[in-house]
């Protein structure tokens, strides 16, 4: 270079020149400190682990320890623990800020769970992450004869934060999202049009997010488990008529557990459900070409409750279980919600019903007896039949069923029967 020459370094090598000095300033302040701390006799192993803390593996012990001058080997840590982790560790600072913090971090206890100098662990932990966990948190809460798939891993991470969160119990998501994150099948249950408010609410109302005795990690067994939102369904195990399902403890089998398309999260439309059980009535029905106003409008539940009742058949209402039976207008309670209960009171009448003989009221003639009255059901099928007003085709009679055919011809002004219990009738209005 020629005297009286500027001479003058562009930005970028500069900026290498200076990154080289300060490594070469690191490197030589690391080979004191290593020359000084690990040796044959002291610290002969440090560095040595599958996983080495970054001052150790290049030997700057003294980036977090402060050697005291003297004759003894003492040394100080230069400053709280969180700030001498967070000098380095610059972006888990906010992790402070953040709602639900891991009490070792909050206590500023980094080393409760790492190792500051080296471990057979990743992140230098101080153990395997569950059995980490465990040595604060009681391992038998997390153990049963279901368990989750990431607690029987011990990946406790995959949801929870180690450190903060701003989730409840550091979560790393919010429910349901997290158990999406998984469960990803489920994602679509979410827009249908009726959800299981559990779901709405994360998962957690009914699932047991660690390990549980029930089948599906379910916080209990069903009925149990519905009981315990649905109270007023508690009494159903104690009526005399109980539904099937609802007898063995099925709830499922009738409601979807997530969510449905359907009201009520039924597992079918209300005008099919019924069908996916009884068949033979699905069938019967079909082929019919009169039918009960609840069965046309797919209603069942409107005559039968769903779940169980004091009545024969799990009827809503009392309605007769034998075929012959004094009259009293209590027995017809069901029948009685819907059709005027005057058809069975008035003898004579000219307009609370088509079935009469001029005045003379056919309903009260068969219906109110003191002895052998004949319940709605001797002569009209409850569900649909090829006759019209529903009319049966045949009546069980006798105790050994026998099936008297039953023969309904509807006219303009009145009708005829012929049944096996008497001889043909016929009856007209005017």
């Amino acid at each position: 270079m020629r005297k009286g020459t500027n001479f003058r370094l562009t930005g970028a090598a500069a900026r290498r020149g200076l990154l080289l000095s300060v490594a070469l300033c690191l490197a030589a302040t690391a080979a004191m400190a290593a020359d000084d701390c690990v040796t044959t006799d002291c610290h002969q192993t440090m560095g040595t682990a599958k996983w080495v803390h970054g001052p150790v593996g290049v030997g700057a012990c003294t980036v977090c320890h402060k050697v005291v001058e003297g004759d003894d080997h003492a040394f100080t840590i230069p400053g709280k623990q969180t700030d001498l982790c967070f000098a380095c560790h610059e972006t888990s600072r906010d992790l402070m800020l953040r709602r639900n913090i891991h009490e070792p971090v909050a206590n500023g206890e980094c080393t409760a769970c790492h190792d500051p100098h080296q471990s057979e662990y990743r992140f230098t932990l101080k153990g395997e992450a569950a059995g980490l966990c465990f040595q604060c948190h009681d391992s038998e809460e997390f153990m049963s004869d279901f368990v989750h798939d990431p607690v029987a891993d011990g990946d406790c991470i995959v949801c929870h934060d180690p450190h903060a969160s701003d989730q409840p119990h550091q979560l790393v998501a919010s429910p349901p999202d997290l158990c999406l994150e998984c469960h990803d099948d489920k994602e679509e249950d979410l827009g249908k049009a009726t959800v299981h408010q559990p779901v709405r609410d994360g998962c957690v109302g009914c699932h047991r997010p660690h390990a549980s005795r029930a089948e599906h990690m379910l916080d209990q067994k069903e009925p149990e488990l519905c009981v315990g939102c649905h109270e007023d369904l508690s009494a159903v195990a104690e009526v005399s008529h109980p539904h099937q399902p609802v007898a063995n403890g099925e709830c499922s089998q009738c409601h979807e557990v997530h969510a449905s398309d359907n009201p009520r999260l039924y597992v079918a439309p209300p005008e099919r459900l019924c069908f996916t059980c009884h068949t033979e009535m699905d069938e019967f029905v079909a082929a019919q070409k009169f039918k009960h106003g609840p069965v046309e409008e797919g209603d069942c539940s409107a005559c039968h409750n769903p779940h169980g009742s004091g009545n024969y058949r799990i009827l809503r209402q009392a309605f007769p279980e034998k075929f012959y039976i004094g009259y009293a207008e209590e027995n017809y309670a069901l029948c009685f919600d819907c059709h005027n209960r005057e058809l069975a009171l008035n003898v004579e009448t000219e307009t609370l019903t088509g079935f009469r003989d001029g005045k003379r009221n056919l309903h009260y003639l068969h219906v109110n007896k003191e002895i052998k009255g004949r319940s709605c059901k001797a002569c009209h099928q409850v569900h649909a039949s090829s006759q019209e007003r529903h009319i049966r085709t045949s009546v069980p009679y006798g105790d050994i069923d026998w099936d008297l055919p039953v023969n309904f011809t509807k006219t303009d002004d009145g009708g005829s029967c012929q049944v096996g219990c008497h001889k043909p009738k016929e009856y007209k209005r005017r």
